[in-house]
């Protein structure tokens, strides 16, 4: 099966959740309101944190399973059960951790209302039983994309997601808007949503055809998964620290102003993200130069359909935030949006040599890589929240992610095709300086043009863009 459609599957699978959201986001806002809101953002930004107790086992499984393609099936299911075995063990392991530190940090560290303060703090034990499922719940998801079943994964994960989203807000409308309830909500959908995936990954792998759980897996697991680890601890910090200082500074009911426009712009990076999980697999078994030109083609395909739609995106934001949450949540939101998805755009084109890196059999580069960046951008960051508020927190986001996109080109020997499509960087900067406030106006008359202009610039970049990701 192609990688176009497979992308194709991976990107459906991640627009079904998005357009739930897209709808939800403005009744959980009106139900709940803002500022819890917030706090629940903060909750899944510090769940998630704990993820880092998957140890790169979940990608590690992914890799070595890719790599036996074609070999016995027992030995496809050593490698599962191995790393569902030890990732489950740690899961427990990190549950127990969030369980013990959860409450100094929600008591000392975030301002917010003592009310859900203490509601928080009640649902402590069901956000340490969430942490092994996630673990769990990592390690089939992987095994599903290294065999390829893009399609039932996604199906699965669509399902899952919008589950997720809409529970708790059925919950907020029958039960009222505790949080405590949200929580539990959500943590019974995501355990439930494992036994699909486990059904799926038992006819795939296939499961039945013998393989146990071996020991001495654990150190190929390990000596890729180690990497990796390093990477889920720092990457978290980096992607996640934003908010988190937000909170903390400024208060928790801003973060709602930063997490909505954060959460609306990312979902541009499920292309990209789509792409390279379809890449991946082909990349761990391919020769490097197979590899090589299999990212190269990847990486000018992905910039030329990115550019126009985060053009565009740029372009309309201020009038669709106040269409979507209204003028005065948008006033706060807008610039937030604006600069993070100049830093979006970078970040996107990125996928492709970090998964190429990491199929390599090199996924120490990505970890040292963020390694040496986590100090210089937490400095920035808390400069940026201190001293220019949330617009300073997602410039400094934008530009690590720039400085992160400019070494993962470089290691991967692509800053070439890097530097081949700056102009669409300029583009986007060009377009910070005519986004419309009203639909009848000269500026919109000048966006329109802007947006004709990065269609042309996408179709000369890469002429086979109807048929760009037909890579196989």
């Amino acid at each position: 099966m192609s990688i176009k459609r497979h992308t194709l599957q991976n990107l459906a699978g991640s627009l079904v959740p998005i357009v739930v959201a897209l709808v939800t986001v403005p009744i959980y806002l009106h139900i709940i309101g803002p500022a819890r809101y917030g706090i629940l953002s903060i909750v899944w930004l510090f769940l998630g944190y704990f993820g880092l107790f998957d140890l790169g086992l979940a990608r590690a499984s992914s890799y070595h399973i890719a790599r036996l393609h074609d070999a016995e099936p027992a030995a496809r299911a050593s490698v599962f059960y191995t790393a569902l075995a030890v990732n489950a063990g740690f899961g427990i392991l990190g549950g127990i951790c969030l369980y013990c530190v959860a409450p100094p940090i929600f008591e000392h560290f975030f301002k917010m209302p003592e009310q859900s303060r203490q509601a928080v703090l009640a649902v402590v034990p069901w956000l340490a039983f969430a942490i092994p499922i996630a673990t769990v719940g990592g390690v089939l998801l992987g095994a599903l994309q290294a065999r390829e079943a893009f399609g039932a994964a996604n199906i699965i994960s669509a399902m899952n997601a919008t589950f997720a989203q809409l529970t708790p807000l059925i919950v907020a409308w029958l039960h009222g808007p505790d949080i405590g309830w949200l929580v539990i909500s959500v943590v019974l959908v995501r355990s439930f949503g494992l036994l699909p995936f486990a059904a799926v990954a038992y006819r795939k792998l296939p499961l039945g055809a013998g393989g146990t759980f071996d020991i001495a897996q654990i150190r190929a697991l390990f000596s890729y998964g180690g990497w990796i680890m390093i990477t889920n601890i720092m990457d978290p910090i980096m992607t996640t620290m934003d908010r988190m200082l937000i909170a903390g500074v400024i208060g928790a009911d801003a973060v709602a102003y930063y997490s909505v426009p954060y959460n609306l712009v990312s979902r541009i990076s499920t292309l990209p993200g789509a792409l390279a999980s379809s890449l991946f697999p082909r990349l761990s078994r391919h020769e490097t130069d197979i590899g090589a030109q299999l990212a190269t083609d990847a990486t000018i395909g992905l910039a030329a359909i990115i550019t126009p739609i985060i053009v565009t995106s740029i372009l309309v934001l201020p009038i669709f935030m106040r269409l979507w949450v209204g003028e005065n949540f948008a006033l706060k939101s807008v610039p937030v949006g604006m600069i993070l998805l100049v830093g979006i755009w970078v970040n996107s084109l990125a996928f492709i040599p970090y998964s190429q890196i990491q199929a390599s059999n090199r996924p120490d580069i990505t970890a040292k890589f963020h390694l040496v960046e986590v100090v210089p951008f937490l400095v920035i960051l808390w400069l940026g929240v201190k001293y220019a508020g949330l617009p300073g927190a997602a410039a400094a986001w934008s530009f690590r992610v720039v400085i992160d996109a400019i070494l993962l080109f470089f290691a991967s020997k692509q800053l070439k095709v890097f530097i081949r499509i700056w102009p669409g960087f300029v583009l986007l900067l060009i377009a910070l300086g005519f986004a419309p406030d009203q639909i009848f106006s000269l500026k919109m008359g000048f966006a329109c043009l802007l947006i004709i202009l990065s269609v042309f610039w996408a179709f000369k970049i890469e002429p086979r863009l109807y048929n760009m990701m037909n890579f196989s």
